[in-house]
């Protein structure tokens, strides 16, 4: 099955690659998900990140098997977004 939905996407490692993915219902719903993990790798009340992990929501056309899990992109996500997020 194909569709065009929301995804959460994040980028870490060195050098950085797409590592985890997933669909979210709306963008509110991504963009609060990706708040609270950068919250969290922030740690406390610091303002700062200097590590490399980089977290993006986007709205693209992927498959997905019955659960909603991605099988694969169908938009280029370099494209879309550029090599890093």
């Amino acid at each position: 099955m194909t569709g065009t939905f929301f995804v959460l996407l994040m980028w870490f490692g060195e050098p950085s690659a797409l590592k985890e993915f997933t669909i979210r219902e709306s963008v509110s719903e991504c963009l609060t998900t990706k708040r609270t993990i950068e919250r969290g790798l922030r740690g406390g009340m610091s303002k700062d990140y200097t590590g490399s992990v980089r977290l993006a929501c986007k709205k693209l056309e992927v498959e997905h098997d019955a659960d909603y899990n991605i099988i694969r992109f169908i938009d280029d996500v370099n494209k879309v977004l550029g090599p890093h997020g």
